[in-house]
């Protein structure tokens, strides 16, 4: 990475510091994040022009700046989940670049500007939307379709399983009626039994070419390069959400999903049903219960005002039930 001398003489330009701050993920092999980076800068590039990049970082970083950049990211229509990431990502490099407590590091830089992530979207099917797809006449689907929602069942049936880990399985992940794999994000190791409703998905879905070391023909197995292979990935997982999108109107006319609902709506079916924070926290594979209560926080009002709809409805029922001389006798 830079050096002080050179942060301090203001030599660096946001083009050769991000350049950096890139080369240094892809050594990590972080992926994700060489992705969310590069986007972020082509981005910020698209905003200020490139010659703005090559200015010293210094005058890149201001409040002034950021604000502007965020008013022309909402007025291109982009969503605020979407300004709150390029703005993380600017805050990530700038306290890269400024660590807390050394001179002229800015604690209250970003505080014009949102980070936060907008969680109240509802992302999760209901039970009934979720019976529709699973009862569903695959025979009836276009043949394009067929795999698309069959890969959402199955990442459903396997507790919520992120596309990038259902890609990811190889056909020695199974062992009998489990299937044992590692989290792409994290690295924990996942113990997922395999339902009766899936055997049937993983006998039709399952990839046949037998050089292939992959569960499903997602991602190209003749590819060795990591990167390449993340690359393969992203373009995997816009044609499934293309499809998917084909597959829900379909099915369910005025529904959006994609390949996160899968992973939503099992978090939330399982919430309501009652399962404990801790065992839908382990079946996830997040980090911590935290991680998990921030996930399902949309959903705990609805909740809640189901409950009280109950409440209010038997108090109801016991007023009629009165006035009606009722003893319960």
């Amino acid at each position: 990475m830079m050096d002080q001398k050179n942060k301090t003489n203001g030599k660096i330009n946001l083009a050769n510091y991000v350049s950096a701050i890139i080369d240094q993920l892809r050594k990590e092999k972080k992926h994700s994040a060489v992705h969310t980076y590069t986007c972020t800068f082509n981005s910020f590039t698209e905003f200020a022009g490139e010659k703005s990049t090559e200015m010293p970082i210094k005058q890149v970083f201001t409040p002034s700046v950021l604000k502007e950049y965020q008013d022309w990211l909402r007025q291109k229509g982009l969503s605020w989940n979407t300004v709150s990431t390029y703005m993380r990502v600017l805050r990530a490099m700038y306290n890269r670049f400024f660590p807390s407590g050394i001179v002229g590091h800015n604690p209250k830089l970003f505080n014009d500007v949102y980070t936060k992530v907008e969680s109240q979207t509802k992302r999760s099917l209901t039970e009934e939307q979720m019976q529709t797809l699973m009862s569903s006449d695959f025979s009836q689907l276009p043949e394009k379709q067929k795999s698309a929602l069959a890969y959402f069942l199955l990442m459903f049936l396997f507790r919520g399983m992120p596309f990038i880990d259902l890609a990811n399985l190889h056909k020695t992940d199974i062992k009998g009626n489990t299937i044992v794999y590692c989290r792409h994000k994290t690295g924990k190791q996942i113990v997922v039994g395999i339902p009766r409703e899936a055997f049937d998905l993983l006998k039709h879905f399952a990839d046949k070419n037998p050089a292939s070391p992959y569960l499903f023909p997602i991602l190209n197995g003749r590819l060795k390069d990591e990167w390449q292979l993340y690359r393969c990935y992203l373009e995997a997982l816009r044609n499934i959400n293309k499809k998917l999108e084909k597959v829900s109107k379909l099915l369910l006319p005025g529904v959006k999903i994609s390949s996160y609902t899968a992973r939503h709506t099992w978090a939330t079916l399982a919430f309501y049903q009652g399962m404990s924070l801790g065992i839908i926290s382990k079946a996830l594979g997040h980090s911590s219960i935290r991680v998990t209560e921030t996930y399902l926080k949309p959903f705990e009002n609805e909740k809640v005002d189901e409950a009280n709809d109950l409440l209010i409805a038997s108090l109801t029922y016991l007023k009629q039930d009165c006035a009606r001389g009722y003893t319960g006798l």
